[in-house]
């Protein structure tokens, strides 16, 4: 997470699990399989209310009695569709959409060795990413210099080392990362940028995937005051999303901002655009993990997941599809 309500890191050591669900059909309020329950957190509720661009298309409370199971701080889209996410504590599942027929097994595992925490290397995984041109998933790590290219059925992985990551806090490092469309890699710190500035997040941009002796640009990325960025996703149009959550006494604020992916270059300050705030107590949470699907009828849904932070009593596992209320694929062109 790196940031409010952080906890020491356990290691897990987690032997991967194959889970077959339950047979087919529309998913009813409560489904079950043997290690998973999606609970309808809105079944006969009114419908949230998150924006004027942005509605709440279905959102589920996750639960499982696997030990692995929650602080998911990544998310991703796999290839046929599934939902990958990944934890800051070395654990993954991969699981089949709640809004749809159950035909696909879910996964646990993990995404990166063991023996990392023997060699004492990272893996508080923040934030992953497909990897359009290699079918590899790019996973960013606090507490390093390095971040890593997985094979999609993990067991294999590249590592490239990014020296400039050591200028961020252990715990406020790279929290949102993504390989765009044209092949460019985005790393941004969820530390701020300025002592005295709560709105300014330090970013790294390379051309592709870091090459040895690489020197990043750098640019800044404006959030809403107080807001640290999570995570990035690309819509289909090519326009930039950035998660951003904020910790109040009242509790996690969430927003989705935003970028034109042009803007995106050194020296610049990126510009934000608010189309989401999500702060309704029946769905607020820490969201960490942000994905864009595109639905068979051409429209664009996002996909949010919240890190629990190990915290069952005062957090939860909560997974959220929004649509655009148009029904468009995103609406408009790339541009914030």
């Amino acid at each position: 997470m790196g940031g409010p309500m952080r906890i020491a890191k356990i290691p897990l050591l987690l032997a991967a699990l194959a889970v077959t669900f339950v047979g087919g059909g529309k998913f009813p309020r409560d489904v079950r399989d043997r290690q998973i329950v999606f609970r309808d957190l809105l079944a006969g509720e009114a419908p949230v209310r998150i924006g004027n661009e942005l509605e709440v298309a279905g959102a589920w409370w996750m639960r499982s009695r696997q030990s692995s199971f929650g602080n998911y701080s990544a998310l991703a889209i796999m290839p046929g569709g599934r939902l990958l996410a990944i934890s800051d504590r070395n654990a993954m599942l991969a699981f089949a959409r709640p809004d749809g027929s159950l035909h696909q097994p879910a996964f646990f595992g993990r995404p990166l060795p063991d023996d990392f925490r023997l060699a004492r290397l990272s893996a508080d995984a923040e934030a992953v990413s497909l990897i359009p041109s290699t079918g590899e998933l790019l996973v960013a790590v606090e507490g390093s210099d390095r971040i890593f290219a997985l094979r999609r059925d993990f067991k294999a992985f590249r590592t490239f080392t990014v020296p400039a990551l050591w200028e961020w806090p252990v715990n406020q490092g790279p929290e949102a990362a993504q390989v765009l469309a044209d092949g460019r890699l985005v790393l941004i710190g969820e530390t701020y940028a300025h002592r005295f500035d709560r709105r300014l997040h330090p970013a790294l941009l390379f051309p592709g995937l870091p090459r040895a002796g690489e020197a990043p640009g750098r640019f800044l990325l404006e959030m809403p005051e107080g807001y640290r960025p999570t995570d990035l996703a690309q819509m289909p149009d090519g326009r930039l999303l950035v998660l951003g959550r904020k910790f109040t006494l009242m509790g996690f604020r969430s927003v989705i901002m935003t970028a034109d992916p042009a803007a995106l270059r050194a020296g610049a300050v990126v510009r934000t655009h608010e189309i989401a705030r999500i702060d309704d107590p029946r769905v607020r949470d820490n969201y960490e993990g942000m994905a864009v699907s595109r639905e068979r009828d051409g429209s664009t849904a996002i996909w949010i997941i919240s890190d629990s932070n190990a915290m069952v009593w005062m957090q939860r596992t909560i997974l959220l599809k929004l649509r655009f209320r148009s029904g468009r694929a995103g609406g408009r062109k790339a541009g914030p």
